[in-house]
């Protein structure tokens, strides 16, 4: 009977001891290589994604645009190039300063609208004549865009879904971020327009890697092979067309190096975007649009402190609402360099697209809600310097509220206080992008130490953004990393850099960043 106690005794000791050992071996493998959470878990990006595989098609990549697409398509660029302001390059006497559009100065609410562009009589003249002639043809094209059909051999993926534009050069970045949208819960479809040839390297990612993640790749050169009269095209005039030709109603744009902090999905069925279907996030910076563009189309030019500028990395639009607007947005970019671009931002930086779906709104008097609540910065303090990696915006849902509540309809620079700031949903990566087979490159960036010698997150120490998503964004970022690329692949470049960095930097106590 002793016997019998001392060997059961014995028997839960080496089992405790065993246990013991096991969740030590497993402690130490996560110390020091960090990719544990790419051993032991399978990842939701690859569970959500698997319920939209049946929803794309992975041939689409090769398909012909449909008839119904290349009618509209012709139509729609038969009547821009019809009201082409045939004018000179529009020169500027100087790029707006930044003392003028940077809200860290002080603004009066008064500030006047300086005019930087350099204009003829002549020109000005053509510019208003070609421009009321866009506005008849938009508003007869605009509603034959909800009827245009998907592409031939695809399985129509529904009305409500995410588009987004990549070529070779930045492929990979769309991937990372479908990466995050399917760990955020997401399972809408993807449309992922192509913005350049079709190689052999972009075929295969399109038939096996996207989609694997629910996307579904469209060639714009086939679309844009359908009239040889179209003007080439430079690296900001794409967006639109991907909105133009998708064959989706609801739409949430996303930028190739943009994600989701939070599942998107139930944005479509929320306010704002219920009873308004377009909205736009924020720039850092104010509005510096020319007075010379309210004076050609019409529209009253708004105090500088009215709204930011926007900001096009993540966008809303409902397509069979907003056609006509989405057709005139078009034309701003098709004519944007040297044009309507140089108009509507007068030299300020990232001059581009991002102005011409709010401006073109405006002018056909289409609802919208621009979100108010500030576009946050992504960075850290290193050596005396700070260095920026991205952006963080906000959820609009709760920026509608918090604005609706507070009677901000009239909002200005002023009513946009710390006070009222809805939580982030959307993270822009653009300053350091995400490329995981460029990990090197990306974790020589990462690896710099302070002058305590000491390595840090690249967002900097602020617990704001954690305490306000429920989990550590930038943490899941780099998790995101080491299960799909570092984990299949333990030996691929960067990978051995990134398990240092992620074991030094969130593994071990916090260590408080200062100014360098």
């Amino acid at each position: 009977m002793i016997s019998s106690v001392r060997s059961r005794r014995l028997l839960t000791y080496a089992v405790a001891v065993g246990l013991f050992l096991t969740f030590l071996a497993y402690y130490s493998q996560t110390e020091t290589n960090g990719d544990s959470y790419g051993a032991r878990q399978a990842s939701a990006a690859t569970k959500n994604a698997a319920r939209m595989r049946e929803r794309v098609n992975p041939d689409a990549v090769d398909s012909q645009p449909s008839p119904q697409l290349v009618e509209l398509w012709r139509s729609t660029l038969d009547a821009m190039m019809k009201a082409e302001p045939r004018i000179q390059p529009i020169k500027l006497t100087e790029s707006v300063p930044e003392t003028e559009i940077d809200p860290k100065y002080d603004h009066p609410k008064d500030q006047v609208r300086r005019e930087f562009v350099i204009l003829s009589e002549s020109d000005k003249e053509m510019l208003k004549a070609t421009h009321a002639q866009m506005i008849q043809s938009a508003k007869q094209l605009g509603p034959r865009i909800h009827y245009a059909k998907h592409f031939k051999g695809s399985t129509g993926p529904g009305p409500r879904g995410i588009v987004m534009t990549a070529g070779a050069k930045y492929i990979h970045n769309a991937i990372f971020s479908l990466h995050m949208l399917r760990r955020s819960g997401s399972i809408l479809p993807v449309q992922l327009f192509l913005d350049g040839a079709v190689t052999d390297f972009v075929r295969e990612l399109c038939k096996g890697e996207l989609f694997e993640l629910g996307a579904e790749c469209q060639s714009m050169d086939a679309v844009f092979s359908t009239t040889p009269q179209m003007p080439k095209l430079l690296k900001y005039q794409y967006k639109v067309f991907a909105l133009l030709f998708s064959s989706f109603d609801d739409v949430l744009f996303l930028d190739a190096d943009c994600y989701p902090i939070f599942n998107p999905d139930d944005l479509f069925i929320s306010e704002p975007y219920k009873s308004r279907g377009l909205i736009t996030w924020p720039d850092v910076w104010l509005s510096s649009t020319s007075p010379t563009f309210y004076e050609v189309t019409g529209l009253e030019a708004p105090s500088m402190s009215k709204r930011r500028s926007s900001e096009s990395s993540v966008m809303m639009i409902k397509r069979s609402t907003h056609g006509d607007d989405l057709v005139l947005a078009t034309y701003y970019n098709l004519w944007g360099p040297d044009r309507y671009y140089r108009l509507l931002s007068q030299g300020s930086p990232g001059e581009g697209d991002k102005e011409t779906f709010l401006q073109a709104a405006l002018m056909l008097g289409k609802p919208f809600w621009d979100v108010r609540t500030n576009v946050g910065i992504l960075g850290r303090w290193l050596n005396e310097s700070f260095v920026g990696y991205g952006m963080k915006q906000a959820e609009p849902r709760e920026d509608y509220r918090l604005f609706s509540a507070a009677s901000r309809d009239k909002h200005d620079n002023e009513a946009r206080s710390k006070d009222l700031q809805a939580r982030r949903m959307f993270i822009h990566h653009n300053n350091l992008k995400i490329d995981m087979p460029k990990l090197g490159a990306i974790m020589s960036d990462a690896m710099k130490k302070n002058k305590q010698g000491q390595l840090n997150r690249l967002w900097g120490d602020d617990d704001t953004l954690i305490e306000q998503s429920g989990y550590d964004v930038e943490k899941a970022m780099w998790e995101e990393i080491l299960a799909y690329h570092c984990h299949p692949n333990p030996s691929a470049n960067g990978c051995t850099s990134l398990r240092t960095y992620f074991a030094s930097v969130f593994l071990q106590p916090p260590q408080p960043q200062v100014q360098q």
